[in-house]
């Protein structure tokens, strides 16, 4: 059963939920075994005072088995996983949390992100039909050990007066993601969109938030009209990678597609595993 964990019990239980969130058998995303998130970070996060979020335990045979951190944001209808890191049980630990937050959150969409290796919670929600949304690599290019990367001069940076032509590759694939055109044109302060074009005409796009600590991820990257173009996809990456490194960034994170993950790694980044997004509407 699921059991409301309030701030000060958090502190009997964070070390016995670290512990599982190194095993990707047995834990959610996001990952604390990418080589940047650390310990100090999972209890900050997990101690962390924010309005719309709350702690489950697991409980099995009497015994806690798991702790399920969530939050959600009312406005969008929108609630995520921030740790599922469970023992035994994971399918029944994923049913009761799904019967549990389906009476509180009627006609939001869940999103839950698991390590491929965790073949219990994948199998479970694969199972029951739920969407993959993303079927990606998570990489991570460590910018602080370089000591050079390329120069990128074909490459332009996106601002508010140039951005219809990020707007013109974006609205091609946002579909209905958070972080559409809108979305990051309002925010676009705290963004870097660094675009390739071709006598005049938008090619392709990369994109992630500004980062004050040096800790980078790659949102996205868009090519006109969904082409397979390997060289692009590598220049853009590149450029990504530069740009940060000139910021004196740390590391950078980027959650790279099959067909393009060879490339990835050929720019410098590491595979920390093969991550899966589920989504679920509740009713």
């Amino acid at each position: 059963m699921l059991i409301e964990c309030a701030k000060n019990d958090v502190e009997k239980y964070k070390d016995f939920a670290y512990e599982l969130a190194l095993d990707p058998s047995k834990s959610g995303y996001p990952s604390y075994r990418d080589g940047i998130k650390t310990k100090a970070m999972f209890f900050e996060r997990l101690l962390g005072d924010h309005k719309e979020e709350q702690i489950l335990l697991f409980v099995y045979d009497g015994a806690v088995q798991g702790l399920i951190h969530y939050f959600w944001i009312t406005d969008d209808r929108y609630l995520q996983t921030d740790a599922f890191c469970i023992n035994t049980e994971t399918e029944q630990a994923l049913s009761e949390f799904l019967a549990y937050v389906g009476e509180r959150f009627q006609k939001y969409d869940v999103f839950l992100g698991f390590p491929a290796e965790n073949q219990k919670a994948v199998e479970y929600l694969s199972g029951r039909g739920f969407d993959c949304i993303e079927d990606d690599f998570n990489n991570t290019a460590y910018l602080d050990k370089c000591d050079h990367v390329p120069e990128c001069n074909e490459i332009i940076q996106i601002n508010k007066e140039n951005y219809n032509c990020f707007r013109l590759l974006h609205n091609q694939i946002e579909g209905d993601m958070y972080w559409n055109s809108d979305r990051i044109y309002e925010d676009l302060d705290n963004w870097i969109i660094l675009m390739k074009t071709s006598e005049g005409k938008p090619q392709g796009a990369v994109y992630y938030p500004r980062a004050d600590d040096g800790y980078y991820e790659i949102f996205g990257i868009d090519i006109d009209c969904g082409k397979h173009d390997p060289a692009l996809f590598q220049e853009l990456l590149v450029a990504a990678i530069a740009d940060a490194w000139h910021r004196g960034g740390k590391v950078m994170t980027f959650f790279c597609e099959k067909e393009y993950e060879e490339i990835a790694l050929k720019c410098g980044f590491v595979c920390v595993d093969n991550y899966l997004c589920y989504k679920v509407h509740l009713g």
